[in-house]
């Protein structure tokens, strides 16, 4: 469909074809942008997503009688009441319920180590005081430091994407925070803590935002950890609800969710962001379609918006350093091994908690080992979760095991076209199937006997249905040199195009939460937007 030009139009809402807002991708950034602009401002939305699903990595999908969440296995703070969760509820109009996840949530696997993580900040702390009784004083700053590291990571984004107001106030809080940001993990831990189990114990959940304790800031890690002290919660009926629900809001008021569009590239005319063009995927005869807007926000993330969407002959003055950071920083990306399991995991003593599962307290090395294991069929980790455990409405049980992996390893077979990749790519992928369920019987026996179908996705896979840059799933790797003053310009929402705007990980970090922060944080700075002290005030009524 051909739409007329921003110039031809003054009420966009008014001609067929045009919108007020393009959304590229349809992550939680985006759904945020779109479901808030929506409800709170009146506008017709256009949400353009490359797969046949909406959602980015909130989505769902099932394989005969088993479901799977592709990228949400646990959230934080989703408590009634908390503010996070009132600004869940305004996102999805309360179409989205909570299932709080049972406790222990968390068990960490280690050699001569487990340790249970409970969703009470207090006998988190306690517990591990009783197994680390000489590190006591050093647990309780710990615990005090969490509080400080994700002040300041948010207080960073403050800075770089508030008002002035903001900018104060980020500032201020900057100086009371003490956390610097590029402060690793690993200098935080060897400076404050002596014994090697309690270090590894501490950053357990390190896949959360996939980097180790030495390329990790501090203020991320803590982010996490902050995150869960409360437990850890799981939508009813699967993550798919999320992006339904969010359709449905932009449906009714006259906007469209498209699936299978790629865009191709944002339209500028006169320095200002106009329009995209957009290739339908999986067209049986090639096909370009054009839409209009006066704003445009992209989900894309940094990388692919600046590097691949907009024009190389487009003056973008900081393009090469950010060229420069993705060459030489390889992107987080992983394996998942989606499991149909024909009998209930409870018989093996599974209750619905994550299970981190480490060959090493060492996760430094870890992290290393992430392409020769595949060789050698050792993975040096895992991570093991329930959904069908977590989620009442399940119909069938079913396990994920996730492990993380180089791109590279893959690479050779990135041309090929996705479920029509050669047989030496099918059987590789047999091979790291049988090595993780091999794993996870190692360490539980019993667990391959339940297993009744599996599937494999790598990071070709992610690459396909997100684009994103050697198939990455947190957006720009989050190393202390991301959060550098000189590269604040990468994660603004504002761009040096007029009209054009970021949401999604690459604002803040990867996960839900953040996600729609990104997403609310964008809304702020859009022409008629809606200010972050008035999305919170609205949030907290509904």
């Amino acid at each position: 469909m051909q739409a007329q030009s921003t110039k031809d139009f003054g009420n966009s809402s008014k001609v067929e074809g045009a919108y007020d807002l393009i959304l590229i991708g349809s992550g939680m950034g985006a759904l945020t942008v779109a479901s808030l602009m929506t409800q709170l401002r009146g506008k017709r939305v256009l949400v353009l997503e490359r797969h046949f699903k909406a959602g980015g990595f909130t989505h769902d999908f099932k394989r005969q009688q088993f479901h799977w969440d592709v990228g949400i296995h646990y959230v934080g703070q989703m408590n009634e009441g908390s503010s996070m969760r009132q600004l869940f509820d305004l996102v999805t109009q309360k179409a989205v319920q909570w299932n709080k996840m049972p406790e222990p949530f968390e068990r960490f696997v280690y050699p001569n180590l487990t340790f249970d993580l409970y969703g009470e900040p207090k006998r988190f702390q306690s517990d591990l005081i009783r197994q680390f009784p000489l590190e006591k004083r050093a647990i309780e700053q710990y615990f005090r430091d969490l509080q400080k590291g994700s002040a300041a990571l948010f207080l960073h984004n403050l800075r770089i994407n508030g008002n002035w107001l903001f900018k104060l106030i980020g500032h201020l809080g900057k100086l009371w925070s003490g956390i610097k940001l590029d402060l690793t993990t690993q200098d935080y831990l060897d400076h404050h803590f002596s014994n090697p189990q309690l270090k590894a114990l501490l950053v357990s959940q390190w896949g959360d935002y996939g980097l180790p304790p030495s390329k990790s800031p501090f203020a991320v890690h803590a982010t996490i950890a902050q995150h869960y002290l409360n437990g850890a919660y799981y939508p009813v009926g699967g993550a798919g609800t999320i992006a339904q629900s969010v359709r449905s809001i932009v449906e009714q008021k006259g906007g469209r969710f498209l699936l299978n569009r790629e865009v191709t590239q944002i339209l500028i005319e006169e320095g200002r962001a106009v329009g995209v063009k957009v290739r339908k995927v999986n067209a049986l005869t090639q096909s370009e379609e054009t839409y209009y807007a006066p704003v445009i926000v992209s989900n894309a993330g940094a990388a692919s918006t600046y590097l691949k969407l907009i024009s190389a002959d487009y003056p973008i003055p900081f393009r090469s350093a950010l060229r420069q950071f993705v060459q030489q920083h390889s992107s987080i990306t992983n394996v998942t091994l989606y499991l149909g399991l024909a009998d209930t995991p409870e018989k093996l003593g599974f209750r619905g908690e994550n299970h981190w599962i480490y060959e090493s307290i060492d996760h430094n090395v870890t992290y290393e080992r992430r392409q020769q294991w595949i060789r050698d069929g050792q993975p040096p980790q895992c991570y093991l979760s329930f959904p069908s455990l977590k989620d009442p409405k399940a119909t069938a049980h079913t396990a994920e095991i996730i492990a993380w992996v180089d791109y590279d390893t893959f690479n050779q077979w990135k041309n090929q076209p996705w479920l029509h990749r050669d047989e030496d790519y099918q059987q590789l992928k047999e091979r790291i199937a049988v090595t993780l369920i091999q794993q996870i019987e190692h360490h539980y026996p019993g667990f391959a006997n339940l297993v009744a179908y599996y599937e494999l996705s790598t990071p070709l896979t992610n690459e396909h249905f997100t684009a994103h840059n050697k198939g990455g799933i947190y957006g720009l790797p989050a190393i202390p040199e991301r959060l550098a003053p000189q590269n604040a310009a990468w994660t603004k929402t504002e761009t040096p195009v007029s009209g054009l705007y970021l949401t999604g990980a690459d604002l803040y970090m990867g996960g839900i939460v953040p996600a729609m922060l990104a997403g609310i944080t964008t809304v702020s700075h859009l022409p008629n937007g809606i200010s972050l002290p008035q999305v919170f005030a609205t949030a907290a009524k509904v």
